[in-house]
């Protein structure tokens, strides 16, 4: 594997771990909105991982290209993917 691949990988991983520890904060009820015994209280928020799914489907599209703007493109595509899933989860 290539540095680039190796990148790709390591960016896919963790923007995928703080999407997700993201979308449990907020599905979860945040910070003492839980008044109910249910663990997910605002089970719109996994809206969050889908967006973040599309778009990490788009950057892994990296891996069978080697052009390095379309790697800064599908790193930042991830990560500007879970604002967007916020704003889009809010909205609902």
């Amino acid at each position: 594997m290539n540095k680039r691949k190796v990148i790709a990988l390591i960016n896919l991983v963790i923007s995928g771990f703080a999407a997700l520890m993201i979308t449990l904060f907020f599905a979860e009820g945040a910070i003492g909105e839980n008044y109910t015994d249910k663990t997910f209280v605002a089970p719109e928020f996994f809206i969050i991982l889908v967006v973040w799914g599309i778009s990490a489907i788009i950057a892994s599209i990296q891996f069978f290209k080697d052009t390095l703007p379309f790697l800064f493109l599908s790193i930042f595509i991830t990560w500007a993917s879970i604002p967007v899933g916020i704003m889009i989860s809010f909205s609902f």
